[in-house]
Formats: structure tokens, sequence, C-alpha cells
């Protein structure tokens, strides 16, 4: 409702005739600030402020209808009041930082098509104080080539310190001269135009027709931008990825974000170099001795275990019992993959080559691998693989399956795993009955 006057902590809209802040619109983000008194000024003026000071933080922006803008806040010192004499304070710091990434990402825009073509056209974006997000039509990801060489073309138009130029002027006029309006926008007949090209031979920030020629960007915007190219500072793509089919979305950060982004990463290779004892620029060399390292020592791991297993698995053997006249073999032994178990299944048929049959449970933290093996002579009688497997798994909460001499399975349910194999001679009597 409307009121008069407000208090400490109350959440208020508040109208001025006029407001320096930048409401949402075209991907940037609102201006965030406060509005405060001007006691000794109001009491001069005849204000309703009676010399009092107060201060209303703004938190967002609403526009109701057309040419009313709302600031929407809490109040965090005194009692405003309607009639006060105030000053609109936009949080310049945080402003400066939404200007970068807006500027830059106009410069990303036009790296996108000198490194992709035209067909990288504009497709949504979002300009905040803290990173830029940017969505492009293209068919296919960015290789790690193009991503490098988009990066270093904005930083290199960084560094050229170009000027950043808006001008409104008619609509059809900016788009005959190539400017690039977003697809599905609504523009008046009056537009405003961004031109990002280098300063005029004269020193003039007005380039001659043939200079214009030379301009790095030229976009219908509406949103606020740096005045020269080289305040973005510095400019990293931080992600590039699928938004939506045929639409690329890259993620950015510019200034002070760029700067924290480098800190941390720069941090990080210190302390990983520290480690290794080497050097930040070695780091790679360094770590890919250390993955080869490991390769092989995973390699000498899985063949030791092999070993053991088998080793552990022919003393197992001589445990097999006779059901219905049928050498079944059912252990557990953890701590084993497929191709382990496929050379346990080898050595079994290799013992007994007739009549039959080898179930290996290999149980892990979270879940069991399953192995059976069948003869070919009890195959022919119906004695399946795979049915073992699936009658094991299902107790273990999941299935399995293969051929019918060698199969697998498993599940989740690592508790169950004695009460399965200890089920194997029931199931086998009921199928040789």
């Amino acid at each position: 409702k409307t009121v008069d006057t407000v208090s400490f902590g109350d959440v208020v809209s508040v109208v001025l005739p006029k407001t320096g802040f930048y409401i949402e619109s075209g991907g940037q983000v609102s201006d965030t600030g406060y509005i405060k008194s001007l006691p000794l000024f109001s009491e001069k003026m005849g204000g309703a402020g009676g010399g009092q000071s107060w201060e209303i933080e703004v938190t967002d922006l609403r526009k109701p209808s057309t040419g009313i803008i709302v600031h929407v806040g809490e109040v965090v010192s005194g009692q405003p009041k309607v009639g006060d004499i105030a000053i609109a304070e936009v949080d310049m710091q945080r402003r400066h930082d939404i200007m970068r990434n807006h500027t830059a990402t106009h410069l990303l825009h036009a790296a996108l098509h000198q490194v992709l073509g035209n067909i990288a056209r504009q497709a949504g974006s979002l300009v905040a104080p803290d990173r830029l997000r940017f969505d492009f039509t293209h068919p296919d990801a960015m290789t790690p080539e193009q991503i490098e060489r988009v990066e270093k073309l904005v930083n290199d138009a960084v560094a050229a310190d170009m000027a950043v130029t808006p001008k409104s002027k008619p609509r059809e006029e900016a788009i005959k001269e190539g400017a690039m309006a977003l697809f599905g926008e609504k523009y008046g007949e009056t537009v405003r135009t961004l031109t990002i090209a280098p300063v005029g031979s004269s020193g003039s920030e007005t380039l001659t027709e043939q200079e214009g020629k030379k301009r790095y960007s030229y976009e219908l915007c509406g949103g606020t931008h740096l005045e020269r190219t080289s305040d973005v500072g510095a400019f990293l793509i931080t992600s590039e990825g699928s938004a939506a089919a045929g639409i690329r979305r890259i993620e950015a950060v510019t200034g002070r974000g760029a700067y924290e982004l480098i800190a941390r990463r720069f941090k990080a290779a210190k302390k990983a170099a520290a480690l290794l004892s080497t050097t930040p620029e070695e780091l790679p060399s360094k770590v890919e001795g250390l993955q080869d390292e490991v390769a092989e020592l995973r390699k000498q791991l899985t063949a030791l275990r092999r070993d053991s297993a088998l080793s552990t698995f022919n003393l197992q053997l001589s445990t097999a019992q006779q059901v219905n006249g049928i050498t079944l073999l059912a252990v557990e032994m953890p701590g084993l993959d497929k191709d382990a178990l496929g050379k346990l299944a080898d050595t079994f048929r290799e013992k007994y080559p007739e009549n039959g049959i080898c179930v290996v449970a290999s149980p892990a933290e979270n879940n069991v691998v399953v192995m059976a093996t069948v003869t070919q002579d009890l195959i022919q009688k119906g004695l399946k693989a795979g049915d073992l497997v699936g009658h094991i798994s299902r107790q273990l909460g999941a299935g399995g399956g293969g051929a019918p001499h060698l199969a697998f399975g498993g599940g989740k349910d690592v508790g169950k795993v004695k009460d399965a194999l200890t089920s194997v001679p029931k199931w086998l009597e009921e199928k040789t009955q």
C-alpha cells in the first residue's frame, strides 16, 4: 500500500522522478545501491526531511508499466518520507564489473565470428558483476584450439585500447550500416548502437567512413558499457558447453573476477608443484610422468592380484562338492574384476573339462560381481551359466547373463553373498532331478 513514511527494517518500493539505476534488460542484470537523504539541502529547499538523515538499500528494480521504475529495498537507517530530497546512488564498483562483462560480451561475439563464422549468432546472454554467459548458434562443440583462439582475440582487442562509442540513430539506418540485432528482440524506431573500433587517425573517436570499416564490433545495445576496451582488464573463458540443441554456451570472467581466478589457479599450481618438487612450468610433464608410473604400477598390481587369486583358487578347487554326480564349486573371492574371473573360469574348465559347474562371487565395497561357468556336456543337458548367474544376481538385487558356458552378473546387496552362494546346490538339485 502507499504510505507517507517508513521506518528502519521496512521493505519498501520507491518511485523517484529520475533514476540512474539500470533495470534488468537485454541480459544485463539490474543495478543495486542506495537511496540517501540530503538533509541540509532538503531543509533549505523546504523538503519534508526536516534535516534528518536516512538510507534505503536498493536490492532490486521493477518496471510495472511503461515509464515507471520501482526501486525495491530495505530501510537501513532513519525514517524516509514522501517528498524528501534524496540522491540515488548506484553501487559503482558493481556497475563497473557489469560494464566490463558487457563490453567483453560484444568482443566475444565478434571473436566468435572470426573463428567460427557468421553462423555463430547470439542466442541469449547474461551480464552479471561476477561473470558473463553467452549463448550462440553452432552445431558442434568448439575444439580446445578454437576456444584458445577466441580467448586470445578478445584479449588482443582489450589490449588494443579501442574506443567504445554509443550512438542513437534510426533503426533502419543502423541495420543498413550492418549493426547486429538480437533475433526475436523488439526494437523501436530509434535505437542505440554500440561501436567498438580503433581511435580515429586524428585522435578523434569519430571515425571517417574508411576508418569505420576497421570497426571491431557494431551492435544494437541499450546496456551500460566501458569507454575503452582496455578497462576490461583480463578475459578468461571458464567453460564451453551445450545449452540446447544447436546452441552452445560460453561462460567467462573479466577484470577483478579474472584476476581472482588467475590468483587461485596460480596458487594451486604452485602448491601442486611444491608437492611434486618441481616448478609450475614443469608441472604438466611431471604429471604425465607420474601418470605413466601409476599406469605401470596398476598393471603390476593387476597381475599380482590375478596370480594371487589363481593361487587361492587352485586351493579352492579341492573343496568342490558333488551334487547329483556333478562337480560344483561355489566360492567367494573379493576384489576381482571380470577379466580375473574369466581366468578362473578357464582354470576350472581345465581341471574339470566335463561334468563341472563353477560359481565365483567377488564382493567389493558397494557391489558384487558374479561369474558362472558350465562345461559343454552339461550345457547339452540344459544347464546354462546365464540361468545360474540370474538366480544368484536376483538375490543380490540385480541381474546378469551371457553365453551358456560363461556368464556374468552381480548386484549391490553385498550382505547377501553368502546366502546366495549357499542356495546354488539346491538350485542345481532342482535342475537335475
